[in-house]
């Protein structure tokens, strides 16, 4: 049975045709199912651990990126499969993931082009797409044998699944070759300097290294020091942290020209 989780900025009166042209292409493709509104008194974790409940449920959101991936995070090894109709045009997951926008995404939830995807864990927690944070002040240590020295780099990004650069876009022709792979068991860990705009001058981000990892911890360099982790782009974490590739994975619908 498809469940569809709409996030809470759907409500808004501006946004009224796109969700009746999405649900009109789900009746007629005959995958209308059970509606689930998102507001500050129901969290997505909430919800999709109640449509769980329910016998191998299909779990659509209908929305943006970060409910997409709050919503994968209790689903891991469970017999459910995740799905995402994109609202917003600049959408990363749907880049990645090979859907188009809007209405027309229930195409691809249509044909249920299944791929599994895996997660990362920072402190026993799963994240779904990445992590990033400022090196300069931390120590890294990777898979318990090698230590990782920065010198002159800023930002470290660890990539479960996202683009192999800082920037949640690109001028990249070619974007596959910007994909990490969130199906080979290892993080993908980027180091450099993200790039940014003074006024009217634009500074490219610098990519030093890239290497991959089963684990990674990471440290303060002084014991009074602590150094904040922005998970998937939302929450944040303090260090000490271990991160850890994982084999905990998640049934994920895709379409044709997914990057993945």
């Amino acid at each position: 049975m498809y469940f569809y989780i709409y996030d809470s900025f759907l409500k808004e009166k501006k946004y009224a045709k796109v969700v009746s042209k999405i649900e009109t292409r789900l009746a007629s493709l005959g995958i209308a199912g059970k509606k689930h509104q998102l507001s500050i008194l129901r969290s997505v974790d909430e919800m999709v651990k109640e449509i769980l409940k329910k016998e191998s449920p299909t779990i659509i959101v209908i929305g943006s990126d970060q409910t997409f991936c709050q919503a994968a995070l209790p689903m891991a090894n469970t017999n459910a499969v995740l799905g995402f109709i994109p609202t917003q045009p600049n959408s990363l997951m749907a880049n990645l993931l090979g859907l188009p926008v809007n209405e027309y995404a229930c195409d691809v939830v249509s044909a249920r082009r299944i791929e599994r995807i895996n997660f990362g864990k920072i402190n026993g927690q799963r994240f779904f797409s990445s992590l990033e944070f400022d090196v300069n002040k931390a120590e890294l240590i990777a898979d318990n044998k090698y230590q990782i020295i920065s010198k002159r780099i800023k930002t470290v990004k660890v990539i479960n699944l996202d683009l192999l650069q800082f920037q949640t876009t690109s001028l990249e022709t070619d974007w596959k070759r910007l994909a990490s792979n969130p199906k080979d068991e290892y993080l993908e860990v980027l180091m450099g300097t993200p790039g940014k705009i003074f006024w009217f001058l634009k500074r490219k981000e610098k990519k030093d290294s890239l290497f991959f990892v089963k684990k990674l911890k990471v440290k303060s360099k002084k014991s009074n020091q602590e150094i904040l982790i922005k998970v998937d782009r939302e929450k944040t974490v303090k260090t000490p942290v271990l991160i850890e590739a994982t084999k905990e994975d998640l049934r994920v619908i895709v379409g044709k020209e997914r990057l993945i």
